[in-house]
């Protein structure tokens, strides 16, 4: 499925768009803080649909519609669950993130902990904004590739290096401003072709929609992993993420409180539309191909239900339009990227270089190390890329050793540091070291061949977040009951032993192990075929108890060292979280903010240029209604954006003229 010129033209003039968004921006990068947090004048709106945009990427085109194309109803309602897991995690995080005036996204960690903790949270998020970039640009080489130059292998080698040196393009020279309002231009083209191919959908086949099943909220049977705890522990994830990462950042890139809360509450909205942007197209495809061996163009894929997404696009769209929305799809990756890169490169020299090897380094010489970073990490994830999709090496296993390090363990005392105060200074690197091992062993590890009966809990992924979030949530709110205990060796050796006898039953009587009960381990039932030795899970599910009681004896000894020392600096720091943002002084002048109105509405209204300018060829003039369509909805988008432009600049002229009345 090859694409034409018109397509071609639509995909460059949308890159070099984006490259004269990072040229734009430039002259505005003085420091670290313009760099990473974009001198905290970044429109609420903006840093709303960018915190949006980043949360997805080609994945959301080929897994997650390969999940609705597979489990129906079930797969609607897991992006219906978006909504609900930000919206908490805000309520929790959003407003703390904002008032902490941060410059890195776990800047604050060694002030609410300590610097152990500080310094292994850098490392493993810098570790794990490494890894995803290569997942994302891989996923894209594997989508976008194929229709550039049908079986081609150079078309995915070219995709990538492109894709990749653009992103590093305007990261490196915009910083969080080229980041963010390249976010917002994406996302307005990437929404409205969708919504233009809904509307294709709906005029030219409504008879699709009465070929949709019954609603139900229980996949099929083949699917059966996927069931309600699946759809609750996703949530679960979604809240004690919210606070974390780039997520962090969007937050305290804004003016104050009141414009946190309204990108909170954009960024759900958009969320909540997410079954019909993203979920409806591949459901309503499996009435076009009930059988994915029928699906065009991607017959020999191992999942061709991948492509079901872009082959509705290829299906519906003309010429023209089928390039804006391949640009699209490369807008979700574009974005899930650049705020890996960007966030990454601010941990890299505000947490590790500035704080560990150069604590006299100027804002500027922080700003060009966070741009040394950004190239170290454009080469990893270019070279990470080729290499899954040419060279067909697997990193299941570093994805997966990620996952594991990076995952809730580690966002829930990024999220609750924020939240709860009477906790001790350690509990960080102690819900940390317990979360993971948690997560360790009950993971799927069957990738690490013989050491694959360290996973024996093998539970499913709901059960798995679930186990989780109570043996991190344990370690952490009970670290000061566990420090006075700590504080006699027998108490807290006895404390220990508890821990580990009652493991040890929990693990033999809760796990889904088919080789894993009592039956089996000291009766005479054999374990079912395939299902593994039971003594090689019984030594492994022996030894994590230990390790568990043994680290509880460990922390609990720790957490004793500062039970009843003062703490100023902790009191201070939430101090600082109740404190209100005094705009004027902390923020100053929002001239920029106002004139990042007018460039976006211009860049916008562009877009709507270009799909106009189509009609000017013979082969764009197949459905010259779309393409009218989609420049109606950019055209009022740009205006409208122009708009609240100059109602800002007036608002400002006003505020200069009468001071008393700012807010």
């Amino acid at each position: 499925m090859g694409i034409g010129t018109l397509d071609w033209a639509s995909i460059i003039v949308y890159l070099l768009i984006m490259a004269a968004i990072a040229v734009f921006f430039a002259k505005f990068m003085k420091g670290a803080k313009d760099f990473f947090t974009g001198g905290r004048r970044i429109p609420w709106w903006v840093a709303g649909i960018s915190l949006y945009m980043g949360l997805f990427s080609a994945w959301t085109f080929s897994g997650a519609a390969s999940l609705v194309y597979r489990t129906g109803w079930y797969g609607m309602v897991y992006f219906a669950t978006w909504p609900v897991g930000f919206f908490i995690g805000f309520m929790l995080a959003g407003v703390r993130c904002r008032r902490s005036r941060v410059v890195s996204p776990i800047e604050y960690i060694e002030t609410r902990f300590n610097r152990a903790t500080h310094t292994t949270l850098s490392i493993l998020f810098a570790v794990s904004l490494l890894y995803w970039p290569i997942q994302h640009m891989a996923a894209l080489g594997k989508m976008v590739g194929p229709m550039l130059y049908p079986n081609s292998e150079a078309a995915i080698i070219v995709t990538i290096l492109v894709i990749a040196t653009l992103v590093l393009f305007y990261t490196f020279s915009g910083g969080l401003w080229a980041v963010v309002v390249t976010d917002a231009v994406q996302s307005f083209l990437l929404l409205g072709v969708v919504v233009i191919l809904l509307g294709i959908i709906v005029i030219q086949t409504p008879e699709l929609f009465a070929g949709l099943p019954d609603f139900t909220i229980h996949a099929p049977e083949s699917e059966s992993h996927y069931d309600s705890w699946y759809l609750l522990a996703y949530i679960m994830q979604l809240i004690f993420s919210a606070g974390m990462g780039d997520r962090a950042q969007r937050y305290y890139s804004v003016r104050d409180e009141r414009a946190v809360l309204k990108l909170c509450l954009l960024t759900t909205a958009l969320f909540a539309a997410g079954p019909i942007f993203f979920g409806l197209i591949p459901f309503l495809s499996t009435v076009v191909w009930p059988d994915p061996a029928l699906i065009p163009c991607f017959e020999g894929l191992k999942n061709p239900q991948e492509g079901v997404y872009v082959a509705m696009a290829a299906k519906y769209l003309p010429p023209g339009i089928l390039g804006m929305f391949i640009a699209a799809m490369m807008a979700a990756t574009m974005s899930a990227t650049d705020t890996c890169w960007n966030t990454a490169s601010a941990i890299v020299s505000v947490d590790l270089y500035k704080r560990m090897f150069k604590p006299d380094a100027d804002d500027r010489r922080v700003m060009n190390v966070g741009r040394i970073a950004i190239v170290f990490f454009f080469i990893v994830a270019v070279a990470g890329a080729l290499a899954i999709t040419i060279k067909g090496i697997k990193l299941d296993i570093i994805g997966l050793t990620v996952g594991l390090l990076t995952g809730v363990a580690v966002s829930i005392p990024l999220t609750l540091g924020l939240v709860v105060r009477r906790i001790s200074r350690w509990a960080g690197v102690g819900s940390v070291v317990v979360g993971t091992l948690a997560a360790i062993i009950c993971s799927d590890l069957s990738i690490f061949g013989p050491f694959q009966a360290i996973g024996f809990m093998n539970y499913p992924f709901g059960y798995r977040v679930f186990f989780i979030i109570g043996v991190t949530l344990a370690i952490f709110l009970l670290s000061r009951p566990m420090g006075r205990l700590g504080r006699n060796r027998g108490a807290a050796v006895l404390l220990s032993a508890g821990v580990a006898v009652g493991f040890w039953f929990f693990f033999l009587f809760c796990n889904t192990n088919a080789a894993l009960s009592w039956d089996i381990v000291f009766g005479d039932a054999s374990p079912p075929a395939g299902a593994g030795i039971p003594a090689q899970y019984l030594i492994a599910m022996s030894i994590a108890a230990a390790a568990f009681g043994f680290f509880t004896y460990v922390f609990a000894r720790i957490y004793s060292r500062d039970i009843d020392r003062p703490e100023p600096d902790v009191d201070r720091f939430f101090t600082l979280l109740k404190t209100p943002i005094d705009v004027e002084k902390e923020v100053g002048d929002e001239q920029q903010t106002a004139s990042t109105y007018q460039f976006v509405g211009i860049i916008v209204l562009l877009l709507a240029a270009m799909s106009l300018a189509l009609l000017l060829f013979p082969s764009g003039r197949d459905a010259p209604g779309v393409n009218l369509a989609l420049s109606a909805i950019l055209a009022l988008i740009g205006f409208g954006i122009m708009r609240g432009g100059k109602g800002l600049l007036a608002k400002m002229k006003e505020a200069a003229v009468n001071p008393e009345e700012r807010t």
